[in-house]
């Protein structure tokens, strides 16, 4: 066995030895990252409406004396932690935007095991976390060799198309050694590949000259259904794995106007980049095929588009990573990313993205997390900035 590969092997076991004494600490420490949750949380973020949240962000790392914190001209927030030596840096990511619109009543409930209110898993946890992680690396006596690079991504979910994620990466000048992608759910997560995705979004409308005694006329709402069955008609292959996803069906006002416009969203996701463009063409000759014979005006917009990518798993980032997750009892779960975690393995960064609780109820108003897992899942995340820092990871 290469001596190289001894110490690697050496370094790791040093730094899983302390994990159990390491996830106490951070529970002695809790206050330091759950309030942040809670205030982070309460701060409405919708995707192009992360200001006020990327705010408080900057705020934050002000308080903690990081340097040059600001946002930039994409509206991210960023600062840096300085290591000893400085030569390369680490990137902690986590996404700013979530789900949930200001309509929605942000308030966090916090009980003795469990904080339950909108985005607090997706992903005010993954962001308060983020923000933590000088506070705790201070408080564990731990001091990284590498700058520790903090990002609150905007512009992540939805139409964004991981506009945020591009941007700082764009412009980011300093080399990296390595990124995480930190979320809130779900403890067990191991991303370690982008995921091929189209996201699209069909409006339907009747128009104002429509013959409504033609056969089969009717309002949005009936033809949006038969579309919906078209589409469903479109052989869906197993392997490789593919799947269609309707994520929202907006139609009608009232109970007694027939409606004459609605819109459908959808995403499809699959592991071979061909099989989505397929599926894209025969969406769009649905759509033009259901337009001519209904005679209403059928539309469908790509909101988003990404291409498959990865690291491969055997990878020391990947197998440094599920080393740790055993240590601490965690069951690794592969799931590829349709998130921030593409747009750092397409810049050219081996990258994971990492879960840090159970979470129920995900992207509902309840959201709930539980606490007594979420230690752990703090602890993986030091010990594997750590693994990166004493060049664990390196391929």
């Amino acid at each position: 066995m290469p001596v190289e590969q001894i110490d690697t092997e050496a370094l790791l076991n040093d730094l899983l030895r302390d994990f159990p004494s390491r996830t106490e600490k951070i529970r002695e420490k809790k206050d330091s990252f759950l309030t942040d949750a809670v205030l982070l949380g309460e701060i409405p973020s919708p995707t192009f409406g992360e200001q006020e949240r990327v705010r408080t962000v900057v705020d934050r790392f002000r308080e903690n004396g990081l340097s040059n914190p600001g946002v930039d001209e994409f509206g991210n927030a960023s600062a840096q932690l300085p290591g000893t030596e400085g030569q390369s840096s680490i990137l902690i990511m986590a996404h700013a935007d979530c789900v949930f619109s200001p309509e929605v009543r942000h308030e966090i409930q916090v009980g003795s095991d469990s904080m339950t209110g909108p985005g607090i898993a997706d992903n005010a946890l993954g962001l308060a976390a983020m923000i933590s992680l000088p506070r705790l690396l201070k408080e564990l006596g731990i001091e990284l060799r590498d700058n520790l690079i903090l990002v609150a991504n905007c512009k992540s979910l939805g139409r964004a198309n991981l506009e945020g994620a591009h941007g700082f990466l764009e412009t980011m000048s300093q080399p990296v050694r390595a990124g995480i992608c930190v979320e809130g759910s779900t403890l067990g997560r191991l991303s370690y590949s982008g995921l091929g995705t189209l996201r699209g979004e069909i409006t339907l409308q009747v128009p104002s000259d429509y013959d409504w005694k033609r056969f089969g006329a009717s309002g949005a709402i009936s033809h949006l259904t038969g579309l919906i069955n078209q589409i469903r008609e479109i052989p869906i292959p197993k392997e490789p794995k593919t799947q269609l996803v309707f994520g929202g069906l907006k139609c009608g006002s009232s109970y007694n106007t027939s409606p004459r416009q609605g819109s459908l969203r959808f995403e499809i996701t699959s592991e071979e980049d061909g099989i989505i463009g397929q599926m894209e063409n025969q969406l769009n000759e649905i759509c033009e095929q259901f337009s001519a014979e209904t005679g209403t005006l059928v539309n469908m917009e790509v909101v988003a588009k990404r291409q498959n990518c990865g690291i491969p798993y055997t990878h020391p980032l990947v197998k440094t990573t599920r080393s740790i997750m055993q240590k601490a009892g965690i069951t690794p779960q592969v799931d590829p990313s349709t998130g921030d975690l593409n747009a750092l393995i397409l810049g050219g960064l081996p990258a994971v993205t990492l879960g840090l609780t159970t979470v129920e109820n995900l992207r509902e108003i309840n959201e709930t997390i539980q606490l007594d897992p979420l230690y752990s899942g703090m602890c993986q995340l030091v010990t594997l900035i750590q693994a990166i820092d004493q060049g664990i990871c390196e391929a």
